[in-house]
């Protein structure tokens, strides 16, 4: 998708350096790294020749890396032209003063003069460190560009054994961080809530009636909303067999159907969009048990209940403005069937992805259906979930509503 420069300075947290290159490319990235020489102590480079296939930069005078030319001596000003995003990753005390304060003395400095692309720092470094009046001073100083912004480092064991803020942002957070400067802000100003896997109806407190939803289409959908601009991602999580990024999201457990809808009930009126990804369970237990049922050998009736039905309310009580985004897995050629649901339901939108071992819940792959209340009818082909999620929600931004 983009051309990103991975920037790599002498923190400890370089030898994190590999994986981010990978993350980078599972999302479709080409990446070049550019490795100080203080963060050679901490990661071979030719790990990062291998991974990025690429010759990794490090001299500023070098006239043979990178592709440049015999006798090419500005490849700062080349590779500030060609490249879509500039990632620091981790970014020292030391490198962070000196992008700061406008210093030029080796090749990362003098690309992060000579571009205007989106530029990510992520700080990395001991709490005391990170905490200084100098450092903060420092990385306001950097915020207050138009083209940067500061990725901020986690809380958790730093190199010294404190546990303490400074440790490197999580690779999702990078990534996400990444994609989000490099996206159309297609979704800026919009508030997203999205509903997200199965609900667990208990009967008694070990056994439950749910489904196989494993929550990824939720999170690609969460995903892809955060990096098109949106304000705020709000996810109302059942059980999941993925896990969601944090920081980037607000998250709110709601295992079961009962406890999602009331979630949904408070919060809803805040957002713009909601999609409800989530599959809820039709039905729930009349009764529940308060203690674990012991096996008799005879035959056990259950009585069921309709659970609550959080999209038809969404559409009952909706606020003006408000796009209403449902999904329905059918059997294959059951659009007709889902074209009832969207409508029965009065959602704006109705995703309807046929049940196939390729699509539909605990699948890498989707396709998808996209049909509307004003008649559209858009189809997505085959493709991975996060590829989905990513042109459904720009197709709808975009859609017309009548």
């Amino acid at each position: 998708m983009a051309e990103v420069l991975l920037v790599v300075t002498g923190s400890i947290a370089a030898y994190k350096a590999p994986a981010i290159v990978r993350a980078l490319q599972k999302r479709g990235h080409a990446v070049t790294a550019l490795v100080t020489r203080s963060a050679e102590s901490f990661v071979a480079p030719l790990t990062l020749e291998v991974l990025t296939r690429r010759a990794v930069l490090r001299e500023l005078w070098s006239t043979s890396e990178a592709g440049s030319s015999p006798g090419e001596w500005t490849q700062h000003i080349a590779l500030a032209q060609r490249v879509e995003a500039l990632l620091i990753a981790p970014a020292t005390a030391h490198t962070i003063a000196r992008l700061a304060h406008g210093l030029c003395d080796d090749l990362s400095s003098a690309v992060f003069l000579a571009t205007r692309k989106p530029v990510l720092i992520a700080p990395a470094m001991e709490g005391q460190m990170y905490r200084h009046p100098f450092v903060q001073a420092n990385l306001r100083r950097l915020a207050k560009l138009p083209h940067v912004r500061i990725i901020p480092p986690g809380k958790g064991f730093l190199a010294s054994g404190a546990h303490d803020v400074g440790r490197l942002a999580a690779l999702p957070r990078l990534v996400a961080a990444v994609e989000r400067a490099i996206s159309p802000p297609l979704l800026a100003g919009k508030k997203v809530l999205i509903t997200a896997g199965a609900t667990r109806e208990y009967w008694d407190p070990v056994r439950f009636l749910s489904n196989g939803s494993t929550g990824q289409m939720a999170l690609a959908l969460a995903e892809a909303a955060y990096a098109l601009g949106a304000e705020e991602v709000h996810v109302l999580a059942a059980h999941t067999e993925v896990r969601f990024p944090r920081g980037l999201f607000r998250l709110t457990s709601t295992p079961t159907a009962e406890s999602m809808f009331e979630a949904f009930q408070a919060v809803y009126a805040q957002y713009d969009w909601l999609i409800f990804a989530a599959a809820v369970s039709d039905f729930t237990f009349a009764q529940r048990q308060p203690k674990k049922h012991k096996k008799t050998g005879e035959n056990l009736t259950l009585s069921l209940v309709p659970a609550p039905d959080i999209l038809a309310w969404a559409a009952a009580h909706r606020r003006p403005g408000q796009l209403l985004i449902g999904f329905a897995l059918e059997e294959e050629g059951a659009e007709a069937i889902a074209r009832e649901k969207l409508l029965r339901k009065g959602a704006d939108w109705l995703a309807y992805n046929p049940i196939s071992p390729q699509t539909g819940m605990a699948s890498p792959t989707n396709a998808l259906l996209l049909l509307s209340r004003w008649g559209h009818r858009y189809e997505l082909p085959l493709a991975p979930k996060p590829v989905i999620a990513r042109q459904l929600l720009t197709y709808l931004a975009q859609a017309p509503s009548a």
